[in-house]
């Protein structure tokens, strides 16, 4: 897993409404990193950097969401949209 793929699980994990902080990403990873790997702080930190200039993170203070278009594409298609029913147009029992 790499290190944005992480970060974009914590945040969805931790679901905090604001925004989670660097810290509490980083602590969520750690806890979830695979016993063969080593953390990388510089790696972690240059891809929340990059995520924010790639527009894929917002940063908002010292917190950060994931973006609208990256919640598109994480979330695919699967939130189709509801159709109204029209009672004219429900088959009849």
């Amino acid at each position: 897993m790499s290190y944005k793929a992480g970060i974009i699980t914590a945040i969805q994990e931790l679901g905090d409404r604001s925004g989670s902080s660097s810290i509490s990403i980083k602590k969520h990873m750690q806890a979830n990193l695979p016993k063969e790997k080593t953390w990388q702080n510089a790696t972690f930190l240059a891809a929340l950097k990059n995520g924010v200039e790639k527009g894929e993170f917002l940063k908002n203070r010292n917190s950060f969401k994931l973006s609208a278009d990256l919640k598109k594409k994480v979330t695919g298609s699967s939130a189709t949209p509801k159709l109204a029913t029209n009672p004219r147009l429900v088959p009849r029992k």
